[in-house]
């Protein structure tokens, strides 16, 4: 009789190293966090000091997943979202920065971030990071969480649209869209999030461009070229160019920083 065992044990997953097992599980880069706090602060009790960081990092992420939650509630595109954002920030104005302190800092503002880009893919969550997070010992105004948080909500809703549009470029249904016809649409794409124009006109062309007759016109014209030779693109090359479009007009934090401050002193 064949030997039973059990679907999905550990003998028949596969085997991870160290180095994969401290990556997966988030140890690794806490203990280099806290290691780091420690040099730097040089605490009396450096053992009391590593305790009270564990301690303060239990209910940062506490507060994290409430304010996540806050979010998430609603789209951003109604008018009670704002109500929200703003809770979502006074729940972590309740972080423990350091013994004494409370408020929120680029740690907490950074965490929140990738809970909120959680099922982002990896290549677009690091391209949105380089624009957007706060340095970790910097206090975060209200108004660049606030511009974060609405950046990834956008971002969100992008994201799905982006894998709408190729499952409908992929005529074939095979998982991967002809190159041609891609870098069409993706030129058709950068062309109209490119323009920093205000005016009417530019935009009603922005929204042509963009539209069911502006992407039939370069599809047709991309169909009718001699393709014979053209590789193809899977849905996440597709999404890493439509995404690098997109995060190019992000607005960074150090600009938005810097901007407030001038805006202070004035």
């Amino acid at each position: 009789m064949a030997d039973k065992r059990k679907p999905n044990s550990a003998d028949d997953r596969p085997q991870e190293s160290d180095r994969q097992f401290l990556e997966r599980s988030n140890v690794g880069s806490c203990m280099k966090d806290v290691l780091g706090k420690i040099i730097a602060n040089r605490p009396e009790d450096p053992i009391a000091f590593m305790a009270d960081y564990f301690d303060s990092l239990e209910e940062q992420t506490s507060l994290v997943a409430r304010a996540r939650q806050l979010i998430i509630m609603t789209h951003h595109s109604r008018p009670v979202f704002d109500i929200n954002v703003r809770m979502a920030y006074e729940t972590l104005q309740k972080s423990k920065c350091s013994k004494k302190l409370h408020g929120v800092n680029g740690t907490v503002y950074n965490e929140l971030i990738r809970a909120l880009c959680r099922d982002f893919p990896t290549l677009v969550i690091n391209r949105l990071l380089r624009r957007i997070e706060c340095l970790d010992f910097e206090a975060v105004t209200y108004d660049v969480f606030k511009s974060g948080v609405f950046t990834c909500c956008v971002l969100e809703d992008y994201l799905r649209l982006v894998e709408y549009l190729f499952n409908s470029l992929d005529f074939t249904k095979t998982g991967k869209c002809d190159k041609a016809v891609c870098d069409a649409v993706l030129e058709q794409l950068k062309t109209s999030l490119a323009s920093n124009k205000t005016d009417a006109r530019k935009i009603v062309e922005s929204g042509y461009n963009l539209g069911p007759d502006g992407l039939f016109h370069v599809l047709d014209k991309a169909m009718k070229r001699d393709t014979h030779v053209s590789t193809a693109f899977t849905l996440e090359m597709f999404t890493a160019e439509c995404c690098e479009a997109f995060i190019a007009k992000v607005k960074d934090a150090r600009d938005q920083r810097s901007a407030i401050k001038v805006k202070k002193l004035r």
